[in-house]
């Protein structure tokens, strides 16, 4: 960072409301300075002074009730937002450095802007931009605010007029499924859009979230995560349609329900070998599934649970190294992974998951909509034993996790009749967080339980 005036103006800072319409961004404004240039009183022209411009924006975590890992197969989610947040500030500087700030972790990044603004009026592309942060030698966490700022400059064809800092502060859990990285992408995203006087539309927001991860950052995700952080509503499921990005009426919870994270101690990253390879997997089969029966699908989940059951085990085989689907069927059509010869993939259970998982969330998503409080019990219990369904399913593609097992298992064992309905890996999977379908008077129990299996991160437990 600059000197001590530079780091005052994140300190001096105050928040106050946007009442525009529509809007649910929050401006940080410098104690000294409204949100517009000019804001302080007017000066001699001789003597005017740099005024910056700060603005912020708000994202939250999410958890993914169900659905998970099948959005990259078209499937129907399910998913709920957390009250942790991320913050994104950006203030403009006087001079052409970039600075980029983070309390989580603790870290600061600067260099020059100039090359990058360069980049920036040329409209580069990611390998360029990707190339440019290298060169800088911008640290990893810092590729995601840098590749929102890349992603939304060439969508917006908006470029700074000079320097920027951004300074990044967040409550979401890292590593554990609930979406840091989406958070965070929205946050900036929304900040920017701010700070520039910018209207996102429809989804775009999620969807150059989603871009700036899977090209800059290189995380092959798919849009869910970024859609739920974006326009998730608390006490509600937001399902989403992942073909690529259907937003369906939001799924009001009953009152006495709760949606609960309870993380592990094992962290979760989709950047990881075994997500890599289930995405791989789930793609090479949907290859092997369509020549075989001589049917092409724009997405896994189109395929009816019944089409599978009766060609899957006649089609697809079990496992398939790399190097023999490529001389039997070419390419997949996954623009975000490629075959490893080497590694010999789950394809069948992998192709399974996604066809079986869509279906388990659209029975879900009707049974809660259709929720009638004498019935409710039996309902829960139903939708509980989708969530375990879905729970096992991945550790059939690979993505299980020895200890959210056994928190999946303690939980159950108090069972409905003690308010606990359902329980499943989450997100990206091996390891992470458990999420817990649970009555709110149930919650003490639960809580007490994550002590005594002492799962979680630090003082970290349960997420509402």
């Amino acid at each position: 960072m600059g000197g001590s005036g530079d780091r005052q103006s994140h300190v001096n800072l105050r928040l106050r409301q946007d009442k525009s319409p529509g809007t649910d961004i929050l401006s940080i404004v410098p104690y000294d300075f409204r949100r517009t240039r000019g804001g302080s009183p007017p000066m001699p022209t001789k003597a005017r002074a740099f005024s910056p411009v700060t603005s912020q924006g708000v994202a939250p975590g999410r958890l993914d009730f169900m659905g998970g890992v099948a959005d990259y197969s078209g499937s129907l989610v399910l998913q709920s937002p957390i009250a942790a947040t991320t913050r994104v500030a950006i203030t403009s500087r006087p001079d052409s450095q970039l600075v980029v700030t983070s309390t989580t972790p603790l870290a600061e990044f600067s260099c020059d802007f100039a090359p990058l603004l360069a980049a920036l009026h040329k409209r580069c592309d990611a390998a360029n931009w990707r190339a440019l942060l290298i060169a800088v030698e911008a640290p990893g966490w810092a590729f995601y605010p840098l590749g929102c700022l890349w992603v939304f400059s060439r969508a917006k064809d908006w470029v700074p007029d000079g320097g920027l800092e951004f300074f990044i502060e967040s409550d979401v859990p890292q590593a554990l499924g609930v979406s840091s990285s989406a958070a965070l992408e929205v946050a900036t995203l929304r900040a920017l859009g701010h700070f520039s006087d910018t209207i996102f539309s429809g989804t775009e927001i999620a969807r150059m979230g989603r871009e700036a991860e899977n090209k800059i950052v290189g995380n092959p995700c798919g849009v869910e995560d970024q859609l739920a952080s974006a326009f998730g509503r608390p006490g509600h499921l937001l399902p989403i349609v992942c073909r690529p990005d259907i937003l369906l009426e939001a799924i009001r919870l009953p009152e006495n329900i709760a949606v609960v994270g309870w993380a592990g101690s094992v962290r979760s990253d989709e950047a990881s070998a075994p997500f890599v390879q289930a995405r791989t997997a789930a793609f090479m089969g949907k290859k092997i599934f369509e020549t075989r029966g001589g049917q092409t699908f724009e997405h896994s989940s189109e395929i009816a649970p019944s089409t599978f059951v009766l060609h899957g085990d006649e089609f697809v085989p079990d496992r398939m190294t790399g190097r023999e689907f490529e001389e039997k069927f070419g390419k997949t059509d996954d623009p975000c992974t490629t075959v490893d010869p080497e590694t010999t993939y789950r394809v069948r259970s992998c192709l399974h998951f996604p066809i079986a998982e869509n279906f388990r969330c659209q029975l879900a998503a009707s049974l809660l909509r259709n929720f009638a409080s004498p019935s409710g019990r039996k309902t829960l219990t139903l939708v509980g034993e989708l969530m375990l369904q879905s729970h096992v399913g991945y550790t059939h593609i690979g993505l299980g996790s020895a200890e959210c097992d056994k928190m999946v298992d303690a939980a159950m064992q108090l069972g409905p009749e003690k308010g606990i309905y359902g329980a499943r890996i989450s997100s990206g999977g091996a390891g992470g967080t458990v999420v817990v379908l649970a009555e709110k008077t149930s919650l003490p129990r639960l809580q007490k339980l994550a002590d005594q299996l002492k799962t979680g991160v630090g003082k970290l437990k349960l997420m509402l």
